[in-house]
């Protein structure tokens, strides 16, 4: 009996031995795990070149985690001229440009659309609509 187990953990040592894999201590994945963790916080600001607004005081701007997929766009007027109906569209014909930008098939709303009402630094009234998607490829 003890020379059966005697045989089987040699057996699994030798296995173990064989296919065991060495560590590659190598600058290559050091960096690539580097790159990975720089990567997996990044988010790229993007102000379209093709705003899509009708309302002078508008703007957009597209906060993308490439990452993830993911990004949120941000349209923001003055509070006397915000119409959510405007800021629904533009938001929608941005995200077209991206998709066909960076060559994604769709997209999916994470969060519900959310309206957020503040004042600047200036002291001016300010309105923001807020889309939160993931893209799809």
């Amino acid at each position: 009996m003890k020379k059966i187990i005697l045989a089987i953990l040699i057996s699994i040592t030798i296995g173990f031995g064989v296919f065991a894999q060495g560590v590659s201590g190598t600058n290559s994945d050091i960096y690539d795990a580097e790159t990975f963790e720089a990567e997996k916080t990044t988010t790229q600001i993007i102000i379209p070149s093709e705003q899509h607004t009708v309302d002078q005081t508008a703007t957009v701007k597209i906060e993308y985690m490439p990452m993830y997929d993911e990004a949120r766009i941000y349209y923001e007027c003055m509070y006397v001229t915000y119409d959510r109906g405007e800021a629904m569209n533009t938001v929608l014909e941005v995200l077209a440009d991206f998709q066909i930008e960076h060559k994604y098939i769709g997209y999916k709303y994470l969060r519900d659309d959310k309206e957020k009402y503040f004042k600047d630094d200036r002291n001016r009234r300010k309105a923001q609509y807020i889309s939160y998607v993931k893209f799809t490829r």
